[in-house]
């Protein structure tokens, strides 16, 4: 899954020295300073930073108010004797903040949310390879291991690596796309729609966009005729450009397996090349999104990745590809979606009529992964202290009990393999084996099928890594919202986009 070539961070980024020891290190059985510490028991190791403080900064994901929730009421005080500060902020501020702090080589923290994209395409060198101290047989380790098939499908490969083989972060909280939809309006309606368009309005694996679309004109005239009814289609187009990119990347995906760049998407490039965007596969692609967004709701460029959830829970629109850390809310009472009127199912497949050439049709997939990793200029006492969390965050009982907090999102196999979680993943629903309805215990458990078989193979595409990913997703976003707007054309936005992706990267 990763090369077997040296790290391209020694390459680029040191003396031969510096890059054998290293190398050493990593290769070694045990992991930085093991020889010299030795501890009677499994209690000891986790307790041997004990008066450390660790300093935290990510974003305000559930999962980690979760795990500040877990921290404040002393669960890992209480196993390690560190104190650790969480600092949570939106994630543009997050990223600034930390990219400050480790371009100038500071250690103000310890601990670093890896958004697998926005923040390690940009900041990979400057994280801590974590290869050595998961065979430092002087650290805790996680009883599950590090394996590839320890994680949900795709994790470790999205989360753990950029532009070289060394292991920068491990997962830690996740938020895979799904399809999520009014299944009480697919009943209620759902003679009159087979009247009108000769099929059944039932959603599984098999649903493809042409059939969305479908769906979505449907509930729009139903709409202007009664205008209880939502609308169609949200879709991400407000000013969190990375989530409009992922909005188009998995359609595009669906359809031939599209990809932005022609580069390997576990390492990523630091130099990408040139862009696809300008093909006659992406000029489609847009057409279906242009169509697809004439079926939402008038304020639709305003919705970003929070609003365009908030427009679902008011009655706005009836459907959305929403990412799954959102089925806690959508499940809340209180909501028009909620009380066990959404169901939850993979996201749609390729349509033949939106095909260039005979690519495979897949449910394009598409997911922002956190990992969490270890500032690499921090002194020795305080990464160690620091891997001690990792573990401790990422380990399958912590995972539970953020999930029961927060409604978090889990990045371990064997948290949704737990029988009181595997019970709380609902009732099957739709046409096929991965859609389910609640109530659950544990709302976002409801979409663990969809991501199992969204997250797989041929469906998951990972996204580019590249070090200009943020300009890079500003340009989609801002050409996106000017042909949704009706002031270009697709063909035109998507030569736009092909221009400016290309002078980016001096092509």
């Amino acid at each position: 899954m990763t090369s077997s070539n040296l790290s391209r961070r020694l390459i680029l980024g040191g003396g031969l020295a510096a890059g054998a020891a290293a190398l050493l290190s990593a290769c070694s059985d045990e992991g930085p300073s093991a020889a010299s510490r030795t501890f009677a028991n499994d209690a000891e190791r986790w307790m041997q930073a004990k008066g450390t403080k660790l300093t935290f900064i990510t974003e305000n994901t559930p999962p980690s108010t979760g795990i500040k929730q877990l921290v404040d009421r002393g669960d890992f005080k209480k196993l390690t004797g560190i104190d650790v500060e969480i600092l949570q902020f939106d994630l543009p501020v997050m990223l600034q903040k930390a990219e400050l702090d480790l371009r100038s080589g500071g250690t103000a923290y310890d601990l670093l949310y890896g958004q697998d994209k926005p923040v390690t395409s940009v900041l990979a060198d400057y994280f801590e390879d974590l290869r050595p101290y998961t065979k430092d047989t002087s650290l805790p380790q996680a009883e599950q291991g590090y394996a590839e098939d320890s994680w949900y499908p795709n994790y470790l490969a999205v989360a753990g690596y950029a532009y070289s083989d060394r292991l920068i972060t491990l997962p830690y909280d996740a938020a895979d796309s799904v399809f999520c939809y009014r299944r009480d309006l697919f009943e209620k309606y759902g003679k009159q729609f087979e009247d009108q368009y000769g099929y059944a309005m039932k959603y599984g694996p098999e649903t493809t966009y042409k059939n969305v679309l479908d769906f979505g004109t449907f509930f729009k005239k139903l709409h202007e005729q009664d205008s209880t009814v939502p609308y169609g289609m949200g879709l991400h187009l407000g000013q969190f450009a990375w989530t409009t990119q992922l909005d188009i990347q998995r359609l595009l995906y669906a359809h031939g397996q599209w990809r932005d760049f022609d580069i390997d998407d576990i390492q990523g490039a630091k130099d990408p090349g040139p862009t696809k965007w300008g093909d006659e596969q992406s000029v489609l692609g847009l057409e279906l999104y242009k169509k697809l967004f004439d079926t939402s709701t008038p304020d639709a460029l305003s919705l970003g990745t929070v609003e365009v959830a908030d427009a679902y829970n008011a009655g706005k629109v009836a459907m959305l590809s929403q990412f799954h850390e959102f089925a806690a809310s959508f499940e809340d009472d209180a909501n028009q979606g909620g009380g066990t009127k959404t169901a939850y199912d993979v996201c749609p497949k390729g349509d033949p009529e939106y095909l260039v050439g005979s690519g495979k049709l897949v449910n394009g997939t598409n997911c922002g992964i956190a990992g969490i990793g270890i500032n690499a200029a921090a002194s020795e006492e305080q990464k160690r202290a620091a891997w001690l969390f990792v573990v401790w965050s990422t380990q399958v009982e912590t995972q539970k009990e953020n999930l029961a907090i927060s409604g978090g999102a889990p990045t371990r196999v064997a948290v949704g393999e737990d029988p009181k979680i595997k019970a709380a993943q609902g009732k099957p629903y739709g046409t096929g084996d991965t859609g389910r309805i609640g109530p659950s215990d544990f709302p976002n458990a409801l979409t663990f099928p969809a991501v199992t078989v969204g997250m797989g193979s041929p469906n998951a595409v990972l996204g580019p890594k590249i070090p200009k990913f943020n300009q890079y997703v500003t340009i989609v976003g801002n050409e996106v919202q000017k042909m949704c707007a009706g002031q270009t054309s697709p063909e035109a936005c998507a030569k736009a986009i092909q221009t400016q992706t290309d002078q980016l990267h001096g092509v």
